[in-house]
């Protein structure tokens, strides 16, 4: 069964870009590498297409990523399927899941085995500022009035 979705907003596309620039210098120090629109595979007919996605070397092939991810983001819009895909991606051995409110830059992150609370894999709540740290990376994604930054790089909506 085909799965087809509607295109993303521009809003959305501005944030998946800024996310790509801000995370590049980050990923590229570690030998890694980050993309926007990429398969995350189980098997040929077991994937998902995240946002971003950050990978090692020895995660990626020619498909897409095949092993681990490090690091995905799924920015959510309204009616979208991003809360139904983390729990998946964290099955799959990624890090770090955090997902971004499109329209609130609100920002949640995911892990394995949900360090705060009872649910495997829910949120961890993010600092009092709004942010969350990306350990796999050591760089915060922080929401403040309209802007989000990613380290020292900041879009402003």
């Amino acid at each position: 069964m085909l799965h087809v979705v509607p295109p993303a907003s521009s809003r959305h596309q501005q944030i998946e870009a800024h996310l790509i620039v801000a995370l590049e210098p980050l990923v590229r120090r570690r030998g890694w590498y980050v993309q926007a629109q990429t398969g995350v595979l189980a098997a040929d007919d077991d994937y998902r297409v995240p946002d971003v996605v950050v990978s090692s070397p020895a995660s990626r092939s020619e498909r897409g990523v095949d092993g681990a991810p490090a690091v995905v983001v799924e920015i959510r819009s309204p009616g979208d399927e991003s809360d139904a895909k983390v729990p998946w991606y964290l099955g799959r051995g990624a890090v770090a899941v955090p997902v971004v409110d499109r329209d609130s830059l609100a920002v949640e992150l995911h892990g394995p085995g949900g360090p705060v609370g009872p649910d495997p894999g829910g949120p961890v709540g993010p600092d009092p500022d709004g942010g969350v740290l990306l350990e796999p990376l050591g760089v915060r994604i922080v929401p403040a009035g309209g802007t989000l930054a990613v380290g020292d790089h900041e879009l402003r909506l």
